[in-house]
């Protein structure tokens, strides 16, 4: 059975195979897809049941409007994908194109894998949302085409709300909650005595890196503004730290909803034992199945003094260096991201599109389009310099030491200092990958 994201982000211990891909790629020999009939392309992805039709639909389109060309879009499972394209990419058997999270982009794009599409995409950078076009830079050039993105927001039980005597919602990203609002109502939620704890984030196991937007919200950074010096060590980092530590210590969160565990606020909000949870778009799918007993809004994540700050989820399309045709693999990476295109992707499956003419228009979403606009507008708080640290070749292992060290931190007793320390190392030892 395909297991989607969120179903990896609870069952993946770590990031270690992540790590594991990067030594894994070589220089590739041989063509690929091998095997394949002529004027074939072969396009690997992972994907819901919508997803894959909505590849499939674009690949017939493509190939209506490329007489001669064939697209096969090959379906595998999201946790075995990246072994499996490894090891065929090792021995000259990969796909001409694949999907790939912004997250380990740079594991490819650092080891000389993939094709350069500046020639095909880079005149249009300005098309693209700054932070998303960014994702797939590596040094100055576009390894991928931004296919499309997803970001996190809070829903809310609007019987909890009701019953705690909670009216006002915030409706755009100017009212966002502050920090110290937001604790306000998390307050009263739990004077209420609804359910076990008032909210959950979904910073759990490889989801990790979602702690990073309480950083910035606070007008923290990990990286200096030439991209190589890191700056995790300051007054706004341990702000963060004690904040995020007084969910826990207030008992505002569960304490089984935490970093290490394979529990995540999307399981946990049907059953009304939290009456707030932190989730990503695409997940609303699986909510909409699941949530019987009442109904739920959403609202955009709490700001700062530092102000707004979004993580940055969903996937890009790559092309195979080693691609026997790779004019043609760039050409159906560029129809993919066509406005067209991009729109039919992301209504039918519940994502955000990355293009800027589209991010203010009103989609047409086959799930709660109702929502999506607050997601739509969370996404554009995605902070460049976030992008740049979250698509580093060697964030897998920034990922590893904040479950380990937020992990410790927040119920262990260890120190804001050495938390710091130990996450530095990390954040250097990432930019030296």
């Amino acid at each position: 059975m395909d297991l989607n994201r969120r179903q990896f982000l609870r069952t993946a211990g770590s990031t270690v195979a992540g790590v594991a891909a990067a030594h894994a790629l070589t220089a590739c020999g041989g063509s690929s897809g091998e095997g394949s009939a002529p004027g074939t392309l072969t396009f690997t992805v992972w994907g819901s049941d919508a997803e894959m039709a909505a590849f499939n639909t674009l690949a017939r389109a493509f190939e209506k409007q490329n007489s001669g060309t064939k697209v096969k879009v090959e379906r595998l499972p999201f946790d075995q994908l990246r072994s499996a394209l490894d090891a065929r990419l090792q021995s000259g058997q990969g796909p001409d194109l694949f999907r790939v999270t912004y997250n380990d982009i740079g594991l490819y794009s650092s080891q000389g894998v993939l094709h350069d599409l500046g020639a095909t995409v880079g005149g249009e950078s300005s098309a693209f949302n700054d932070a998303m076009w960014a994702a797939v830079q590596y040094d100055g050039k576009p390894y991928g085409v931004p296919h499309h993105t997803d970001t996190s927001a809070v829903l809310y039980n609007k019987k909890h709300f009701a019953k705690a005597g909670i009216k006002d919602v915030p409706a755009t990203p100017d009212e966002a909650w502050t920090w110290e609002e937001f604790i306000d109502v998390a307050e009263r939620l739990k004077a209420a005595g609804l359910g076990a704890a008032p909210f959950g984030v979904n910073w759990q196991q490889a989801g990790a890196f979602r702690w990073l937007n309480w950083l910035w919200q606070a007008g923290g950074k990990a990286l200096g503004p030439d991209g190589t010096s890191v700056t995790l060590d300051s007054p706004q980092a341990r702000e963060a730290l004690a904040f995020t530590k007084s969910f826990y210590d207030k008992g505002l969160m569960p304490k089984n909803i935490m970093i290490k565990t394979n529990n995540s606020p999307d399981l946990v909000f049907p059953s009304q034992k939290i009456s707030m949870a932190f989730v990503g778009d695409f997940l609303l799918p699986d909510l909409m199945s699941r949530v019987k007993a009442f109904e739920f809004g959403a609202t955009y994540l709490p700001k700062g003094a530092g102000g707004a700050a979004a993580d940055l989820g969903g996937n890009a399309v790559v092309v195979n260096a080693e691609s026997k045709d790779t004019d043609t693999a760039a050409a159906f990476a560029k129809f993919l991201v066509t406005p067209e295109n991009m729109q039919l992707f992301c209504e039918q499956t519940t994502v955000l599109p990355t293009r800027k003419d589209l991010a203010g228009q009103q989609l047409g979403y086959a799930v709660r389009p109702d929502l999506m606009p607050v997601y739509q507008q969370q996404a554009t708080t995605m902070p460049p310099d976030l992008v740049k640290l979250v698509t580093l070749p060697g964030f897998s292992g920034v990922n590893d030491a904040l479950v380990q060290q937020l992990e410790t931190y927040f119920t262990g007793g260890q120190a804001a200092d050495q938390t710091i320390s130990a996450l530095t190392q990390a954040v250097q030892k990432a930019l030296s990958a």
